[in-house]
């Protein structure tokens, strides 16, 4: 074999590889910009694989806990109706890690807030209206996952699948759009 022939090859394996570690972050939650990085810079982003939304957050935020409870009951109705194959788990794990980040983002916010000079600014209020805004949109989206969680229960007598799958999808959207606020 020669020269070229080798490089060309472990070029492909790269990509390859990269291109698997890439398919399994976007599975399992990630932003697509870091599961497209992988392509290339896999190395760097191996450690990610089998990271929880809880690893993955920065800092938790005021809605930590709620966030945990809400998720870790849907996970659970899910289980216990039989419905679990039904639902885009990656998409779940997805929406989850967008609210925690969410959080994140709000807690930096309190932090601000709490600094007296920022206080001062003339673009504090502002700041503030915008963290209110976030703080409610979150407070939509854990509410919504009782919704679901009823859904869950009607659907374990009817077998109609189709509007919890819609109303997952729905609140998916609503926590992507918190990271694009920011």
């Amino acid at each position: 074999m020669s020269g070229s022939g080798l490089a060309l090859g472990l070029g492909v394996a790269w990509l390859a590889v990269g291109a698997a570690v890439g398919v399994a972050l976007a599975r399992q939650g990630q932003p697509r910009p870091t599961a497209l990085s992988a392509v290339l810079a896999w190395p760097a982003l191996v450690g990610l694989l089998g990271a929880t939304p809880e690893d993955t957050a920065m800092t938790a935020g005021p809605y930590a806990e709620r966030i945990a409870a809400a998720f870790q009951a849907l996970r659970a109705a899910l289980a216990e109706t039989g419905l679990t194959a039904t639902v885009d788990l990656p998409a779940l794990a997805a929406m989850e890690l967008a609210l925690r980040r969410a959080d994140a983002r709000l807690c930096a916010v309190d932090r601000l807030l709490a600094d007296e000079a920022v206080a001062r600014d003339a673009g504090a209020e502002r700041l503030g209206a915008a963290r209110a805004h976030a703080a409610e949109e979150i407070e939509a989206v854990l509410r919504q996952l009782v919704t679901v969680r009823v859904q869950l229960g009607l659907v374990a007598l009817a077998g109609d699948t189709g509007p919890v799958r819609a109303h997952l999808a729905e609140l998916g959207a609503r926590a992507r759009a918190l990271a694009e606020v920011a």
